[in-house]
Order: C-alpha cells, then sequence, then structure tokens
C-alpha cells in the first residue's frame, strides 16, 4: 500500500478532550493535553497489546513444549527447527516494530518532556495547517499526520495499531507486515501439528509414544509427559486432548484474523483502492467531437436572440448560425444508440444570425419570426425524419 498519498495535511484530533471549548477566545496556559508517547513501550500499555502477548506465549509454551516432543521421533528436529526459526524471527521483528519511534523527523528532534497544548477550534480549523501542526508546534511533511492516540505527527500514518500499541507509519510499515505474515505462518504450522497429534491420539497413539521417557509407561498408556526431554512432568490423556484442542481452535480464530489483516493490506499496497486517486490520461476525442470542434473553428455564431430558433435551410443560408452540440458527445449517448457516433438530437443555438445580419435590417419583422425546422443529426438505426414546410437538413 502507497501510505503516503493520503491527504494528510488537514486531520482534526479524534479525541474530544483534545478540543477546548469554541468561546474561549486565546489559548490558555492551564489548558494541558497529553503527553506524546515515543513507542509501544511507554506507558499506558494497550489490553490488546497485553492480549497479543500472553498468546505468543501460551503458543510457544505449548508447542515446544507439549506438541513437537510428541511427534514422530523423526520429525522433532524438523519441528523444532521450522516452528523455531519462525517464532524467532516474529519476535524480532515485533519487538522492533513497537519500539521504533515513526514519529516526523521535526517531532523526533523536538522533546517528549513537557505535555502538548489542547486543541483549540477557535483558533484553527486543523491540527496541521500549511504543513505546520499547532500541536506539536513544529514544520511537518506533506505526508504526516496527528495521531489522536500518540498525540504526534506520525510521518507517512497508516494506522494507529493496538496490537503493537503504536502508530504504523512510513519508519515501520515493513516490519509491521513481516510481524503479520511470520505470525500467521507461525500459527498456521502449529495448528497443523496440533491438528496432527489430536486426530493421532485417537487413531494410533503409540506413534506419539516415540520418546524414551515413555518406555517405562508401556503399561501405563494413560500417563503422558509434557515439557521433553529437559524436564518431563506427568500428566493425563485428557489434559494433551484439551490443549490440543483449545490450540486448535484459538490457533484458528488468529489465522482468520491474521489473514484478513494481511490480505487487506496487500489489496491496498497495490494500490487498487488508490487507483481512482491517481491522475488519468485526457480521452481522445472521438469523431463527432472532432467534427464539431472543426465545425465551430470555421463558422463564427451570431448573437443570440431570445424566443427565437435558428435554422440552416436554403433560404437563410447566407446569415444562418450553425448548429452546435450543447455538449460533448459523450453527453448525448444512450443506450438506444449503436455507437458514440450517433447523437439522436442536436441542440440548436438560440437566437438567429440572420436577424442580426447587417443585410437583415431591412427585412420585416414577421418574416424572421417564421418556423423553420432545426438540422438534426441522424443515426443510420433511426431513419430519415419527416419534414414539413422545407428540405431536409442534415449535418455533414
Amino acid at each position: 500500500m502507497n501510505i503516503c498519498n493520503k491527504p494528510s495535511n488537514k486531520t482534526a484530533p479524534e479525541k474530544s478532550v483534545w478540543t477546548a471549548p469554541a468561546q474561549a477566545s486565546g489559548p490558555s496556559p492551564e489548558l494541558q493535553g497529553p503527553r506524546s508517547r515515543r513507542n509501544g513501550w511507554s506507558w499506558p500499555p494497550h489490553p490488546l497489546q497485553i492480549v497479543a502477548w500472553l498468546l505468543y506465549l501460551f503458543f510457544a509454551v505449548i508447542g515446544f513444549g507439549v506438541l513437537v516432543p510428541l511427534l514422530p521421533h523423526h520429525w522433532v528436529p524438523a519441528g523444532y527447527a521450522c516452528m523455531g526459526a519462525i517464532f524467532a524471527g516474529h519476535l524480532v521483528v515485533h519487538l522492533i516494530a513497537v519500539s521504533i519511534d515513526p514519529a516526523d523527523a521535526n517531532v523526533r528532534v523536538k522533546s517528549y518532556a513537557g505535555p502538548l497544548p489542547i486543541f483549540n477550534r477557535s483558533q484553527h480549523a486543523h491540527v496541521i495547517e500549511d504543513l505546520h501542526c499547532n500541536l506539536c508546534d513544529v514544520d511537518v511533511s506533506a505526508r504526516s499526520k496527528h495521531c489522536s492516540a500518540c498525540n504526534k505527527c506520525v510521518c507517512g500514518f497508516d494506522h494507529h495499531c493496538k496490537w503493537l500499541n503504536n502508530c504504523v507509519g512510513e519508519r515501520n510499515y515493513r516490519l509491521f507486515l513481516h510481524s503479520v505474515a511470520s505470525a500467521l505462518l507461525g500459527v498456521l504450522l502449529l495448528v497443523l501439528v496440533a491438528t496432527y497429534v489430536f486426530v493421532e491420539f485417537f487413531v494410533n497413539p503409540m506413534r506419539l509414544r516415540t520418546n524414551y521417557h515413555f518406555e517405562v509407561l508401556k503399561n501405563h498408556t494413560d500417563v503422558w509427559f509434557v515439557f521433553l526431554p529437559a524436564a518431563p512432568v506427568e500428566t493425563q490423556a485428557p489434559a494433551i486432548l484439551a490443549l490440543a484442542a483449545l490450540l486448535i481452535l484459538l490457533g484458528l480464530l488468529s489465522t482468520a484474523l491474521l489473514g484478513h489483516l494481511l490480505c487487506f493490506h496487500i489489496y491496498l499496497r497495490n494500490g487498487v483502492l488508490h487507483a481512482d486517486l491517481q491522475p488519468r490520461a485526457p480521452r481522445a476525442p472521438g469523431p463527432a467531437q472532432a467534427c464539431c470542434s472543426e465545425c465551430q473553428k470555421k463558422r463564427k455564431p451570431g448573437p443570440p436572440v431570445p424566443g427565437h430558433r435558428s435554422s440552416s435551410s436554403s433560404s437563410d443560408s447566407q446569415g444562418a448560425s450553425p448548429v452546435l452540440v450543447a455538449g460533448p458527445a459523450g453527453a448525448f449517448h444512450s443506450a438506444s444508440a449503436e455507437s458514440m457516433d450517433e447523437i439522436p438530437v442536436a441542440q440548436t443555438r438560440l437566437g438567429s444570425a440572420a436577424l442580426a445580419a447587417p443585410g437583415a435590417r431591412g427585412r420585416e419583422p414577421g418574416l424572421g419570426l417564421q418556423a423553420r425546422v432545426p438540422a438534426v443529426f441522424v443515426s443510420p438505426s433511426s431513419g430519415e425524419p419527416r419534414v414539413r414546410g422545407g428540405p431536409e437538413a442534415c449535418l455533414a
């Protein structure tokens, strides 16, 4: 997603607590807003951030301590290696995405020590005006937006992630995508292992007891070990099934959420939603538009006279005004026309050039107000029009 295409130079704060009363005529020194948050470790933590870390610990403990040791003996090294690499990679990118400060360069130079003033709508219409933030009191780039949760301007602002408890902007957007992708991959692998253990427990449980610690429990199939091989702890069979089922449920829910989030950001990154914001090349004029343009250049219409329609009949061809299309060819297109070149009716310019011509001043007024048949555009499929009182007129 191109996160720098958003019109972010006119952004109002989301929280009403930042807005001073409209009656205030000037800034009040005692009105102070919250302090700016530097990164995801700034206080206070968000509840969803705590939930994310608890889920990570649950998946890691159950996956490495319960499920992977129950795999067949020749699968255990591959299980530790694959899941270990994915979990470690996710942990690294997640920590970096949380720890990085995505604020604008001028905001990072400024001190975070003091609280920011409360936004006063009686003085400013927007938080950022003319590339200057009225809260951060610094000049920012055109791609910056003031985040209401972190109370600072973020360059290339995309959104405020509650799971990271940090803004996602230009500096950590790729880390955010890698964190989501690695989390999705790790959860999928863990769900696959848990499903295998759950199904194999009913089909052939002896394939799950290949560790050498189970050799002393050959006659006690209801006793199992967890946290093998470092610290084996005895447990019962229902505990293994319950942990595997709970992990499968949480894993499927996490897979749905992470998959939707990742697909949505990939969809945005490809620029599908921002296609309408890109400048489009002007359309080439059609044959009807080119013809009308040439006719307008060659002929000079006379001044319009209200209440009278001009004509292009042979009796008044010297002073008659040309027939002009009121708009582009696309405006006259209808579903019944076979192509854009077939324009059913052409609008005629009101007034007659014959009345305004120098040679027409001596004519009688009644002759100039006679009704004449206007010229029409005739499509091949509509047939020839019927004309009363004069020859047929057609614009070539």
